[in-house]
């Protein structure tokens, strides 16, 4: 091949918003099982304390994430209007973080109040994303949004949350 695998799953998974071992392997052309090597080798070599970033797998998908010691830095270049959101507007993204995508009506009923303002400063902010649904729109959380409160991870746990079973205990 001539290139270093590991060098190639780098600039494979930096450029991208993440892949999963499928993808980078029909990209580079390898096995999974080889794919599968060079991340655990690249999630050894960015775990090292030299480095600002580490190799992650939330879900399906390796993605590099800051480390949480070097979050302090980041967020000095990250959109100050994020960090900035009044106590309506964070009702509206933690009623989306819990419930999933949500229409606006199904927010006013959650909030017991109008939130149609809410919901399209948040959308122009960029915070939100709409998508056509019926007559009305599901809104959700932008994907530049998540990547700056670096979210993923609680996503994930909140979906296993909520699919787990819940089973009554046997004291009654």
């Amino acid at each position: 091949m001539g290139l270093k695998l590991n060098a190639i799953m780098e600039a494979l998974i930096f450029a991208s918003k993440g892949m999963t071992v499928q993808q980078l392997a029909k990209i580079a052309e390898i096995t999974e099982e080889q794919a599968e090597k060079a991340l655990y080798e690249l999630s050894r070599h960015y775990g090292g304390e030299e480095h600002g970033v580490e190799l992650k797998k939330i879900g399906d998908v390796y993605r590099f994430y800051t480390k949480p010691e070097y979050s302090e830095f980041v967020k000095k270049i990250g959109k100050t209007i994020y960090s900035k959101l009044s106590a309506a507007q964070m009702e509206i993204v933690a009623a989306i973080i819990l419930n999933g995508p949500s229409t606006v009506q199904s927010l006013n009923e959650m909030r017991g109040k109008d939130s149609s303002a809410i919901v399209r400063f948040l959308h122009k902010s960029g915070i939100l994303m709409r998508k056509r649904h019926g007559n009305s729109y599901l809104y959700q959380l932008s994907e530049n949004f998540k990547d700056f409160l670096m979210i993923e991870e609680v996503l994930e746990q909140f979906e296993h949350l909520k699919q787990a079973k819940y089973e009554p205990s046997s004291e009654a």
